[in-house]
C-alpha cells in the first residue's frame, strides 16, 4: 500500500456507528507510517480534526479527541518470487481424470475428445494454461504425471497410474511431454470410474514428505483435473488433512457441466477447514478449486474479475515462528505453512530460471 515509502500519508478516519449503515465522521487525521512509529515512542496524542467548508473557505476544524498509538511493529512480508531467488523450489504434479463421465473420447461430445482440427479440449486446455504458468517456476521441468479412474489394457480399474504407461516412473518432460502422455494414455486405457482424489493425493504427499524428510527447500504443487463429483469424499478429506502438514497444496480444475458443490466443501476459503475421520482438523487450507467454465470466456482479459484470473496458478508464502528469510528458510517442524492465492494471468510475464540454477542450503 505505501510502496516501501514509510513517509507516504495516510488518512485514519473516525466515525460514530450507526446500525443504518450512515455512519458519522467523528474525525480525521493524516500522518504517515514514520509520523505514527514517532507517536509511538513519545507515549503522545494527535489531535483529529473535521474537515468543514468547501471552495476557497475550506479549512479544518481542530478537535479535543486525540489518537494514541498503543503498540507499533513492522515486519517484513516475502513474496513468492524472494523464496524462488532465495533458493527454493516450485514443483508441479498433475492427475488426470480418466473415468467414462467424461464420455466417449472417441466422441466430438467428449470433454476428451482430440479434435483433428488441432483445437485442444478442456484437459489439454487446462494443462496449458495452468501449467503453463507452473513450469517456469520448476528448475528441471520433470513433472510426475497421472491418471486416475481407467482400465489398464488387460487390468483392473487404477485410480493412480502413471501417465507415460512406465510402470517404475512417473515424471515426462515439460508441458508437452505432460500433453503427449495424456493422448496416448487415451489409447491405450478404458475409460471406467468411480472418480477417487484419495490415492492420487497420497502419492503426491508421499513425494512431498520425502522431500520434506530430507530437508530440501521445495514446495509441491499437485493439479487435479476432473470433470465430476467424487465418489471418495470422506476418504480424500482424510487424505487432505495429512497432508496439510507438508509443503504441498493442491489445485483443482473442474472442467464440464458437472456439479462441483463438493469440489467447493475441499477448498475451505468459505468455511471451517477440513476434519478427517478421526476428529483431525487440517493445520491449514491445501485446496483451491476453479471451474474452467466460468473463465473460458474471459481468460485473455487483464481487466477481468478475481474469478476469471485465478485459474493461473497457486503460489505460497511461507512466515514461520522464527523470522526465517528466504536464503534462510529451511522445511523444520517450526515452519508454519500459510497458503494464498496468488492471481497470474497468462499474459504476464513468468520469470525464467537458468539450466544451472541450483538450490541453496
Amino acid at each position: 500500500m505505501l510502496r516501501g515509502n514509510l513517509d507516504n500519508p495516510l488518512i485514519i478516519e473516525c466515525f460514530n456507528f450507526n446500525s443504518n449503515g450512515k455512519h458519522d465522521l467523528v474525525g480525521q487525521i493524516q500522518k504517515s507510517l514514520a509520523d505514527l512509529e514517532k507517536l509511538h515512542c513519545s507515549e503522545q496524542g494527535e489531535n483529529l480534526f473535521l474537515p468543514t467548508g468547501i471552495g476557497l473557505n475550506y479549512h479544518n476544524k481542530t478537535l479535543k479527541s486525540k489518537l494514541f498509538v498503543h503498540k507499533f511493529s513492522e515486519s517484513v512480508q516475502h513474496t513468492f518470487l524472494d523464496y524462488v531467488a532465495g533458493g527454493c523450489e516450485l514443483n508441479l504434479m498433475v492427475a488426470i481424470d480418466f473415468t467414462a463421465s467424461n464420455g466417449n473420447p472417441r466422441l466430438p461430445d467428449s470433454l476428451h475428445y482430440i479434435d483433428p482440427s488441432g483445437r485442444p479440449n478442456a484437459y489439454q486446455r487446462a494443462i496449458l494454461e495452468v501449467g503453463g504458468v507452473l513450469q517456469f517456476y520448476d528448475s528441471d521441468r520433470r513433472f510426475p504425471a497421472w491418471g486416475f479412474g481407467a482400465r489398464p489394457i488387460d487390468g483392473p480399474v487404477s485410480h493412480c497410474f502413471n501417465l507415460n504407461g512406465s510402470s517404475d516412473h512417473c515424471e515426462v518432460e515439460g508441458i508437452q511431454g505432460i500433453l503427449t502422455a495424456y493422448t496416448s494414455a487415451l489409447h491405450n486405457v478404458s475409460l471406467a470410474g468411480p472418480t477417487l482424489f484419495g490415492p492420487v493425493i497420497n502419492n503426491a504427499a508421499l513425494i512431498a514428505s520425502q522431500s520434506h524428510a530430507n530437508s530440501q527447500q521445495k514446495y509441491f504443487v499437485l493439479l487435479i483435473i476432473t470433470d465430476g463429483v467424487i465418489t471418495d469424499l470422506q476418504e480424500t478429506k482424510d487424505a487432505l488433512v495429512k497432508a496439510s502438514d507438508l509443503p504441498l497444496s493442491i489445485l483443482i480444475i473442474g472442467v464440464g457441466g458437472a456439479d462441483f458443490k463438493e469440489m467447493e466443501v475441499l477448498d475451505a476459503d468459505k468455511g471451517e477447514r477440513l476434519e478427517s475421520s478421526t476428529g483431525r482438523v487440517a493445520s491449514r487450507d491445501i485446496v483451491q478449486f476453479v471451474p474452467l467454465r466460468d473463465v473460458q470466456s474471459k481468460w485473455r482479459n487483464l481487466g477481468c474479475s478475481i474469478a476469471s484470473s485465478r485459474i493461473a496458478s497457486t503460489i505460497f508464502n511461507l512466515h514461520a515462528d522464527q523470522r526465517y528469510s528466504p536464503t534462510k528458510l529451511n522445511y523444520s517442524k517450526d515452519c508454519i505453512y500459510e497458503f494464498y492465492s496468488v492471481f497470474i494471468s497468462s499474459q504476464m510475464p513468468s520469470p525464467k530460471l537458468s539450466p544451472g540454477f541450483k538450490l541453496t542450503s
